[in-house]
């Protein structure tokens, strides 16, 4: 399927229901099926008169908007390429992603034209005019384009092994394979509302929370805000139903809630403590909510279930939820996988399991304990980049790079990373390849290892943070610098790296800089063996 037919077809089919909603200085901000559609086809229009073409690159630098997914169906129903682009990145980190893909356009918002500044690309529109582009198009724009299901819908860029980031291909086939799977094992459709909370540059948030919703009828609530307090006030404001979100989410909401238990003093502790056995004893979820009515009436009283993925969360948060009467369903992918591989459901949810492969993907795991997968969803490749692609697709398998285990009912469970990704607390994965890379070119620095640093305590428990390992060049200081002290010199080199992280979003930045004297345990290859290092840590 491509994704013109979504457009054509799907979106017209629910013309008069609402599709995207958010709210404004003046209220809620709506868009029908219809309105959105009038808009993807003005704005496909436009791109046309300005000479985009098919097999062109647009890219999409915008903070979660009805129009960044307006902008997006605009682009693929033209058979052009989206490239979605972090708004978080820097300038210095967006420019050679568009030089790699050779954007010819870039349609931003303004919060990103002033993080940024202009002069991106030879054709820039504003984000901000698709809202009002709403003179009906005619489908003469839409004809003139050959819709092939096998065609290059987005490239997803993620970080490289030598500091150049990887261009994940990714056809409309992959992507709207992906969507059908997921709308057949999830009971989703007309009157639900999921709330957009993580960012559509995201290939989970922009398959499952806007492609997927769009594809069964569902409206779309965008978050203006991302603090807990202005989610909640989202969900009680619309009726939201579903949501996307990460691991640390879902651990706020749970520790507020219980937070606000003990702040109402002994009683209450008490009277919820006694409603928390109980709900072990009563298996139907409709029952369990009828003994926490205050905690769903928070929460808008109309949540179906969460989607948790990009981290694994921890059981407890889920077990806990599942008292409450609210289902937090969890699932597994890759950017790569565009991006659901597995996930639970309603019916079957097994808590500590990323759940069952969707229907006509086929899964194993190695000899080794490596997860292998295969099916329509498997990315094309990584963009002029043959030699990493053969490395990660083999005789029609996709290597995942995550170790992991089959149960004797199909569930799989990830037990472990053959990969050295460092993921956050927020589920943003932070290649160290890329960081060493930039700290290698410091002056002083012999060598270094970027590594995750698991948190221990609070709320970002079981995440990671970023470390960076390093062994001064203190030859370097001596001659060139005239600084003999060791102490000094470690002082300095720690200062210069942490001006690094000016430069990086804020996921990718280092908070810790170890330094080592001794050399780096290396392979025959004089490869840094990342395990050794982090065993001597302490840190696995």
């Amino acid at each position: 399927m491509h994704i013109k037919a979504l457009v054509k077809d799907h979106i017209q089919k629910y013309a008069p229901h609402i599709a995207f909603q958010m709210r404004s200085n003046s209220g809620y901000r709506r868009l029908t099926y219809a309105q959105a559609r009038d808009a993807v086809k003005a704005l496909a229009a436009q791109l046309v008169s300005a000479g985009i073409k098919k097999g062109d690159r647009v890219a999409i630098l915008s903070e979660n908007r009805p129009e960044w997914s307006i902008t997006y169906l605009a682009i693929t129903s033209l058979s052009a390429v989206a490239v979605p682009i972090d708004i978080m990145l820097h300038r210095k980190e967006i420019e050679p992603l568009l030089m790699d893909c050779e954007a010819k356009a870039v349609i931003l918002s303004e919060r990103a034209r002033e993080q940024a500044g202009p002069g991106l690309a030879k054709i820039e529109i504003n984000i901000e005019d698709v809202d009002f582009l709403t003179p009906p198009a005619s489908d003469e724009v839409f004809s003139k384009f050959e819709a092939n299901d096998e065609d290059l819908a987005a490239i997803i860029y993620t970080s490289g092994t030598t500091g150049r980031s990887k261009g994940v291909m990714l056809t409309h086939s992959n992507i709207m394979s992906n969507v059908a799977a997921i709308a057949s094992v999830h009971r989703v459709g007309v009157g639900d509302n999921f709330l957009s909370v993580l960012p559509l540059h995201h290939t989970f948030e922009c398959t499952v929370g806007m492609l997927a919703p769009l594809y069964v009828g569902a409206t779309i609530t965008y978050a203006d805000q991302l603090k807990s307090h202005a989610l909640i006030a989202n969900m009680q404001e619309t009726g939201v139903t579903l949501m996307c979100g990460v691991p640390l989410l879902y651990q706020l909401f749970y520790d507020g809630i219980l937070r606000e238990v003990e702040a109402k003093g002994p009683a209450v502790k008490k009277v919820f403590a006694v409603l928390m056995k109980l709900a072990k004893l009563i298996p139907s979820p409709g029952a369990r909510r009828k003994l926490f009515p205050m905690i769903h009436k928070k929460l808008g009283g109309k949540i179906n279930f969460w989607v948790s993925g990009g981290a694994p969360i921890d059981p407890e948060v889920i077990r806990g939820f599942e008292l409450f009467g609210l289902r937090i369903i969890q699932g597994y992918g890759l950017t790569e996988t565009s991006p659901i591989l597995t996930s639970n459901t309603m019916e079957a949810n097994r808590i500590g399991s990323v759940g069952r492969p969707l229907p006509g993907v086929e899964m194993k795991v190695s000899k080794e304990g490596e997860i292998l997968a295969r099916g329509p969803n498997i990315m094309k490749g990584y963009y002029k980049r043959p030699d990493l692609t053969a490395e990660v697709i083999r005789d029609g398998w996709f290597y995942t790079g995550d170790i992991g285990r089959l149960d004797k009912d199909g569930f799989y469970y990830i037990t472990g990373r053959s990969k050295d990704v460092i993921v956050t607390g927020s589920g943003k994965n932070v290649y160290p390849d890329e960081l060493e890379f930039r700290l290698k070119k410091i002056k002083g620095v012999s060598a270094v290892c970027v590594v995750g640093s698991r948190v221990k305590d609070g709320v970002r428990a079981g995440s990671e943070e970023v470390w960076a390992v390093v062994q001064p060049d203190y030859e370097y200081y001596e001659k060139t610098m005239k600084i003999k002290d060791r102490k000094e010199v470690e002082l300095s080199l720690v200062s210069r790296i942490m001006t690094v992280n000016e430069e990086l979003a804020d996921f990718k930045r280092i908070s810790n800089v170890v330094i080592r004297e001794e050399d780096f345990p290396k392979t025959t290859t004089r490869k840094i063996k990342k395990f050794h290092v982090k065993k001597e840590m302490g840190l696995v």
